[in-house]
């Protein structure tokens, strides 16, 4: 069993946003551990990750708030991609990829790979 921080703190880990669980006043109940070993799909909306990872929880918390990256909370649901972009963003500036490339960092590949067809020897009957 584990605390609400504990919860708050393994979907941060594992989901890469973070949240907050209203629990319910009064007795304040264990609460079962997140136990989900990846992410759920980028495409997921907030409100599929909701149903699928939170039921555990359903009669133990009242509410769960979703914050972005700047602190905020979500205005609507979203997808857990664009979401977890608003995190980078907060930390690194443009979603945009850079536009200039140090030509120093790039690799070439060798000509078989570039464009040549590749020749196969034919296959030996059995």
């Amino acid at each position: 069993m584990a605390t609400k921080a504990q919860i708050e703190k393994a979907i941060f880990e594992r989901e890469g946003f973070r949240v907050e669980l209203q629990l319910f006043e009064g007795k304040r109940p264990s609460l079962p551990t997140y136990d989900y070993p990846v992410m759920a799909p980028q495409r997921w909306k907030v409100s599929d990750w909701k149903n699928a990872r939170l039921e555990a929880y359903r009669l133990l918390v009242k509410g769960v708030t979703i914050y972005r990256g700047d602190g905020t909370t979500i205005p609507r649901d979203m997808q857990l991609g664009n979401l977890r972009d608003t995190y980078y963003e907060d930390a690194y500036g443009s979603l945009d990829p850079p536009q200039e490339v140090d030509a120093s960092k790039v690799v070439r590949l060798d000509s078989r790979r570039s464009g040549e067809e590749a020749t196969r020897s034919p296959k030996r009957p059995n």
